[in-house]
């Protein structure tokens, strides 16, 4: 039995319809911002550093991020952003001056650190399991040796982030020029001497990256405002001043930005232009001449600093810095590479890349991001359906019960 031969057309219209309706609810995505990448000169793993102007046209969580190559193909990348770390070890050698293996010692010399008298050094060795003897004399001149410490069994141990293995040798405090280090290998075969020095505790830093901005400085009766601004928003994390002034002083400030808020009386608008307080900070000339922020995004903001009844600062210099963003990505030399971003459709993309972000190796370059593009933008034309409506929802509703009556009925003809 064949079908009647409006099915086929009514099939189509409702076909249409029901495109149409799926075209309403397709965005087309598209980036507003474009920033080139210095070219690879080596294939492999880069750290590409990402420029305050990029963060701060993106999305709070970078989600609309993407690094194309010149293909317009998707490169993989992980991100990471600089924070402060726990304290850790770090080994500082002194200069070995002599690191030779003998028939039965091994004998190390060195020449102690100008800004520093020793009270214990760390000699860092090859790892091994074994007892060994020393003997520490001290010179001024390298020809004339004075006996610091008798032989003596050091002690072995771990220390440093990578741990290194060290012998741990304790002096009574002293000012020689030169030591002489004797291990002696008559019982033992020798051990390779890496190195000798001393640990440092000192904790990791975050990293910040500068932003070009423009500052002018205006005064008042009892105000100094410093009047910022940038190109682009561009996140405000850290503040770095510098000053001409050698007297003490001690001054609170705020940091402001305009807004615009939309008023309604009635069926009337209005846009008022206000000042937001973002943040308060304190400037004083025994701390550190930096201000320290929560983090914002402007690219207009004034410092107001109160002066009271004092003359006001004269600042000399302004630096307007972020926590450092760095993009790992790998690279072909001959490929050109760009950042696009500013797509509000995009979700934060997920790459197989991330799972592996500790097992990375070590970057062979570290690059930059170049300018901010404006990309043309294609016109947005209103869609067909407001998929927001209620009605658009019951044309849909409408619709499904129609196909699924109309597959019914040709069911039960064709038994």
């Amino acid at each position: 039995m064949h079908p009647p031969p409006e099915r086929p057309q009514m099939r189509r219209r409702i076909e249409f319809l029901l495109g149409g309706v799926l075209i309403a609810y397709t965005a087309i995505a598209q980036p507003k911002w474009r920033a080139t990448v210095s070219p690879a000169e080596h294939s492999g793993l880069h750290a590409i550093v990402l420029s305050p102007e990029l963060v701060g046209v993106s999305r709070t969580d970078l989600g609309d991020l993407r690094l194309v190559d010149s293909t317009g193909r998707v490169v993989p990348f992980v991100l990471q952003r600089s924070s402060a770390g726990p304290m850790r070890s770090r080994f500082v050698p002194y200069t070995l001056l002599r690191n030779e293996v003998l028939p039965k010692s091994t004998v190390v010399e060195l020449e102690r650190p100008v800004d520093r008298q020793l009270d214990e050094l760390h000699i860092w060795t090859r790892p091994v399991d074994v007892e060994k003897h020393v003997r520490i004399t001290g010179s001024d001149d390298r020809e004339r040796w004075y006996m610091v410490k008798d032989e003596h069994v050091v002690t072995q141990g771990a220390r440093g982030d990578p741990p290194h293995q060290v012998l741990l040798v304790q002096l009574p405090r002293s000012d020689y020029r030169f030591f002489r280090i004797a291990l002696n290998d008559s019982l033992t075969d020798p051990m390779q001497i890496l190195g000798v020095g001393h640990f440092v505790e000192e904790a990791a830093h975050a990293r910040y990256t500068s932003a070009t901005v423009k500052w002018e400085q205006h005064d008042s009766a009892s105000f100094t405002h410093l009047w910022v601004t940038a190109p682009h928003p561009i996140p405000v994390e850290r503040i770095v001043y510098a000053v001409q002034d050698t007297v003490p002083f001690h001054r609170t400030g705020r940091m402001q930005a305009p807004r615009n808020a939309i008023r309604r009386n009635g069926r009337r608008e209005r846009t008022e232009h206000f000042e937001e307080t973002v943040a308060s900070f304190t400037l004083a000339s025994d701390q550190e001449q930096e201000i320290d922020l929560t983090g914002t995004r402007e690219d207009t903001f004034d410092l107001s600093i109160d002066n009271s009844d004092d003359r006001p600062l004269r600042f000399t210099d302004l630096h307007v810095f972020n926590t450092e963003y760095i993009l790992l990505a790998n690279l072909e030399t001959g490929m050109r590479y760009s950042f696009t971003t500013g797509d509000a459709s995009l979700s934060p993309p997920d790459f197989d890349m991330a799972h592996f972000a500790d097992e990375l190796p070590a970057p062979v370059d570290t690059l930059r991001t170049g300018l901010l593009e404006l990309l043309p933008q294609r016109a947005n034309t209103p869609p067909l359906f407001d998929p927001s409506k209620w009605w658009i929802w019951a044309i849909i509703v409408a619709l499904m019960v129609g196909m699924g009556l109309m597959a019914v009925r040709m069911l039960r003809k064709e038994v």
